[in-house]
């Protein structure tokens, strides 16, 4: 087997004869990958992902949209990425601490001219953490490049159950989300009923104006030590038991366009302004009194 490995790319099975890819094949690519991968993951991913010899130009580009995208829901507390989760390469968020490329029983074979079929388990004496995947490469100045990874369903290979499809469709969420006020009423809304002021901040477009329910209309700043205190009446005024909780504005964005910049709606006490792509909390009026249940 290690004949093989360092070959580049592993024989279909430990049982089998070890067959050495070809040099310069999509199988020996992928090979080399993960013998690195397996020895030193931090060195790996320098060396193959980081200096742009891993993946196609054009999942580069889309990678790039999704770290621009999840950029501006980053005031969430949710989850974006497409690597955030666990091991992109492992896909597991565990595996064992002990795990080398023997221990996984790693193959890899080639299926068709630009594919790579990969098999391996993260924890090697349980069948059910086996991981299957296929590779699909492409040819960029006269060297191979992953374009995509495609989960095994079912014994098949679709690319609806590809890395390309999942991380479109989370670019596309995510950059509906930045368009949805009603997604930004729901993270402010969340915020106040657990006072959690540092969370509720990162929604605010500061210099905050904020008009008490008897005086003036006050300026806060984002490290405003009154911030505290506002949050608290905030949540006992229009949170607590006795009022009607203000509503989620109806959602602004239509066929995915962005609302027109410096538009305003309005949701309780709360005024909400598009500006620079998102919705912003830009305006908390007390003088509009909450809604008592009866």
């Amino acid at each position: 087997m290690f004949a093989a490995l360092l070959g580049g790319a592993l024989a279909p099975c430990a049982a089998a004869p070890a067959v050495r890819a070809p040099a310069g094949t999509p199988a020996a690519f992928i090979g080399a990958f993960y013998r690195d991968y397996f020895a030193d993951p931090a060195a790996a991913r320098k060396r193959h992902v980081d200096s742009g010899a891993f993946y196609s130009s054009g999942l580069r580009a889309l990678m790039a949209a999704n770290r621009a995208a999840c950029a501006r829901t980053e005031r969430q507390d949710s989850k974006c990425g497409w690597d955030v989760d666990g091991d992109e390469f492992l896909h597991t968020q565990e595996s064992d601490p002990a795990l080398t490329l023997a221990s996984s029983g790693f193959a890899a074979k080639p299926a068709g001219v630009n594919a790579v079929d990969v098999r391996f388990r993260v924890f090697p004496d349980d069948p059910y953490y086996e991981r299957a995947l296929r590779y699909v490469l492409v040819r960029e100045n006269g060297q191979w490049r992953v374009d995509d990874v495609i989960d095994e369903e079912k014994g098949a290979y679709s690319p609806r159950h590809g890395l390309r499809r999942r991380i479109a469709d989370e670019n596309r969420q995510a950059n509906a989300s930045a368009l949805d006020v009603a997604e930004t009423a729901l993270w402010v809304n969340g915020f106040i009923q657990s006072e959690a002021v540092e969370s509720f901040a990162r929604f605010a477009a500061f210099p905050l104006a904020v008009c008490e329910t008897k005086g003036a209309c006050l300026s806060y700043q984002r490290n405003d030590a009154r911030l505290p205190a506002l949050v608290r009446l905030l949540s006992l005024s229009y949170f607590d038991r006795g009022t009607v909780a203000p509503g989620v504005p109806a959602r602004a964005k239509r066929a995915g366009k962005a609302p027109g910049e410096g538009s305003v709606i309005r949701s309780g006490p709360f005024d909400y302004t598009f500006q620079g792509g998102l919705w912003w909390l830009t305006r908390v009026d007390m003088r509009r009194p909450p809604v008592r249940q009866r």
